[in-house]
């Protein structure tokens, strides 16, 4: 057979072929891509908390893989569900995400009879970014040295009295664990944020407080107030001279405050996959590892799922905490 008659009998035979791969391809959406628009993370806190560092500094270290760069855009209010409900509500392109929280997260869906989203109808998981230790500390004047003093000033009539940076917050659900578990007697101090909270406490107005490591260590290296215990798996770093609450004697306390990026939920999986990269290449930078561990933080990273599972069991864990102990924010 001439090798023209061979070209023809192929050409016959794959046209078919060809023309159903054709119509395959035309019947199919190109695939999604980020818009040429900035990226806006909602920060559903005030600025200058540590939620709202790891958000600036994760987002505008991936500004470069990123089409347009990123926005910070604090929208505060309801203990971070205004914020959080709007970015629900957005055009789900990739271009508006939120800063999640373990109150926004993890609390506040028990606490709040209805806080404007749903997480597992709402959200698609992007990533999550860091994590920071919790310290239980004392005011100056507490007569009590260590974990096991404290234990037995709150079991007495009299109790103790705890601060929070706010109902729900990690600092106001960890205590009240530890009354369900340990029959505590102290009462809830809510405050607007741990600023006012600190205060009080170097003041001896307040009993006890936890709080996130980055904003309570120059307090304590600064001997305002004194360390008890850290709620880690570990001795950390930079006390390691606290005990953590296993070997106080408590076992099962480890608490972190966590955060990391949802988007909501239609959002296309291809366009998640372009917002983790970005932020997996910029937690993966040593200057970002650097700036978020000079504030305390460790940075995180890895696949969507990762994200995902901390919500779920986070929302699991403090849901059962709040109904044990019937908090509600309302």
């Amino acid at each position: 057979m001439h090798a023209v008659s061979r070209a023809r009998l192929l050409a016959r035979l794959l046209a078919p072929a060809i023309v159903s791969a054709v119509c395959l391809a035309t019947s199919l959406p190109a695939l999604a891509q980020l818009p040429n628009r900035p990226v806006r993370i909602v920060v559903p806190f005030p600025p200058g908390g540590t939620s709202d560092l790891v958000a600036r500094v994760v987002g505008n270290g991936a500004a470069a893989y990123l089409p347009a760069g990123v926005v910070i855009e604090n929208k505060t209010g309801a203990s971070g569900n205004i914020g959080t409900a709007e970015v629900a509500r957005a055009q789900p392109d990739g271009t508006t995400i939120v800063q999640c929280t373990i109150g926004t997260c993890g609390a506040n869906p028990s606490l709040y009879s209805n806080p404007g989203y749903d997480l597992a109808r709402d959200f698609a998981p992007v990533i999550m970014t860091g994590a920071v230790q919790n310290v239980m500390v004392v005011r100056p004047g507490l007569p009590a040295q260590n974990l096991a003093e404290v234990i037995a000033l709150a079991r007495k009539p009299e109790g103790l009295s705890f601060g929070s940076s706010g109902v729900g917050a990690s600092n106001h659900l960890t205590p009240e664990m530890l009354r369900g578990q340990l029959g505590l007697r102290w009462v809830h101090v809510p405050y607007r944020g741990s600023g006012p909270a600190i205060t009080d406490l170097i003041g001896n107005r307040i009993d006890v407080f936890f709080d996130n490591l980055p904003s309570i260590l120059p307090h304590i290296r600064a001997g305002a107030v004194r360390p008890v215990a850290v709620a880690a798996a570990a001795r950390l770093a930079e006390l390691p001279d606290v005990p953590t609450f296993a070997e106080a004697g408590v076992p099962g306390i480890v608490i972190e405050s966590w955060f990391g990026f949802l988007a909501p939920v239609q959002t296309p999986p291809a366009v998640i996959a372009q917002l983790n990269a970005a932020f997996n290449k910029a937690l993966a930078d040593p200057v970002i590892q650097q700036r978020l561990r000079e504030a305390s933080v460790n940075p995180v990273g890895g696949p969507p799922e990762r994200m995902g599972e901390q919500v779920r069991n986070e929302t699991a864990r403090w849901g059962e905490v709040i109904r044990t102990n019937k908090i509600s924010a309302e």
